[in-house]
């Protein structure tokens, strides 16, 4: 009886363990605008469920010498028309800084939009506006 459950629990490791390589994925260069670098990456939003939510994290790198603030709209389109737009999202950047995921605020879920949708053809993303300017610093910058 204990090594069958032992044969269950370790089965269940390994479960857990593909789905979290999954979430190992590697950045994808989207764009670099005014010297920022724009990294992207798809992920589930909840770890269980067939087929949930798509989060779309996004990873920023100021690439000048210059204090940056970025502001952006990430935008999902269904054939090149627009299915949804997020909030604008701000952010004033270091030189050198890179910030990235749910602790800068950089994870954009869109309710209704899935991982299946995410992988078809007719599905991408896009930055809908952008705005980059060079200021003297980000003493004043909300903390993301």
């Amino acid at each position: 009886m204990r090594a069958v459950i032992f044969r269950f629990f370790v089965a269940g490791l390994f479960i857990i363990a593909g789905k979290t390589a999954f979430a190992q994925v590697e950045y994808h260069v989207h764009d670099t605008i005014e010297e920022v670098k724009v990294e992207y990456r798809w992920q589930r939003e909840r770890f269980f469920g067939s087929d949930p939510n798509a989060v779309l994290n996004i990873r920023l790198t100021n690439l000048s010498g210059d204090y940056v603030a970025f502001s952006f709209v990430p935008a999902y389109y269904r054939d090149g028309v627009i299915m949804y737009e997020t909030p604008e999202f701000t952010a004033c950047l270091a030189p050198g800084e890179t910030i990235r995921g749910g602790r800068a605020g950089l994870r954009f879920v869109a309710d209704g939009i899935t991982m299946s949708m995410v992988e078809q053809e007719w599905f991408s993303w896009d930055i809908l506006y952008v705005s980059a300017a060079i200021v003297d610093d980000c003493e004043n910058r909300d903390d993301e």
